[in-house]
């Protein structure tokens, strides 16, 4: 099986869900990776926090982040196994944060024999 990560990203309103609404979200989060380790589909998962840094270029010019120019964040990732990126991706359609209307991004993970 391959490697993907599965980034999820939010508007710039991160962190703004109800106390009643982050609950369900973290509830819907746990079956969700409960089922995904029972098909052998989860390697692993974390949040991120909201604050962080951007460092650009060859002057290594340090800003804050993740908010300076987007109105979206990284707020966590997933690794899932898959045999292909098309698997991944019906994988990742069940992510509950999609009932959230915010997005998530699939990347193959690749591994330096592969690079």
């Amino acid at each position: 099986m391959k490697e993907f990560l599965m980034l999820i990203r939010e508007e710039s309103n991160y962190g703004e869900l109800s106390a009643e609404e982050m609950q369900a979200c973290i509830e819907k989060h746990y079956r969700w990776v409960e089922t995904l380790k029972q098909k052998g589909q989860y390697k692993e998962a974390q949040p991120l926090d909201a604050g962080g840094a951007y460092i650009r270029g060859k002057q290594k010019i340090v800003s804050d982040g993740p908010f300076l120019e987007g109105k979206e964040c990284v707020s966590g990732y997933y690794i899932l196994l898959a045999d292909s990126l098309e698997e991944a991706i019906e994988i990742a359609k069940g992510n509950p944060d999609l009932d959230w209307d915010r997005t998530v991004e699939i990347r193959e993970i690749m591994t330096m024999e592969d690079a």
